[in-house]
């Protein structure tokens, strides 16, 4: 299985991150792409994640910045599928304690690259599932992991670099 995302020099386009137009609660909303190719022939569902790892030392944790699962197979993933997805997405880490962002639909959506110090790596991850989890919008890091424990076919990752 191979994933790929258009990049512009590098990183993740403007449009997806901290210079984007489009924001809710300061946040980027707007999904980039993801093309996906050589998917395993038992593919049913697809999942995906994007974590920040470099997040760890200014904030004592991985950031995940969206979660989606039971996404129908195709070779795209699209440009603001997030905001349009009709399946379900887990909580990203805005939903923290740490934090005080009060906007449910931010916390439960693709919440793009922010960077506060320096460029960070994103990791996506895109995972090729024997069946649906059946996962609820608003589902946790932990639902996920748990709900795709038996379900992987295959898993493929991709570092994303985003700009401060």
């Amino acid at each position: 299985m191979k994933i790929s995302v258009d990049l512009e020099n590098h990183f993740i386009p403007d449009k997806y991150s901290k210079l984007a137009e489009i924001k809710q609660s300061n946040q980027p909303i707007i999904s980039f792409p993801i093309k996906l190719e050589d998917l395993p022939d038992k593919t049913k569902y697809l999942a995906i994640s994007l974590i920040d790892y470099d997040a760890v030392p200014r904030t004592g944790f991985p950031f995940i910045h969206w979660l989606a699962v039971d996404i129908p197979v195709t070779g795209q993933i699209p440009e603001d599928f997030s905001r349009n997805f009709t399946g379900p997405q887990g909580k990203n880490a805005w939903f923290s304690r740490f934090y005080d962002l009060d906007d449910e639909y931010v916390m439960n959506h693709y919440a793009g690259p922010v960077p506060p110090d320096k460029s960070h790596t994103y990791t996506l991850t895109v995972y090729a599932l024997s069946g649906a989890t059946k996962l609820n919008n608003g589902f946790f890091y932990n639902e996920f992991r748990e709900a795709i424990k038996n379900k992987v076919i295959e898993q493929t990752e991709l570092g994303l670099k985003a700009k401060n």
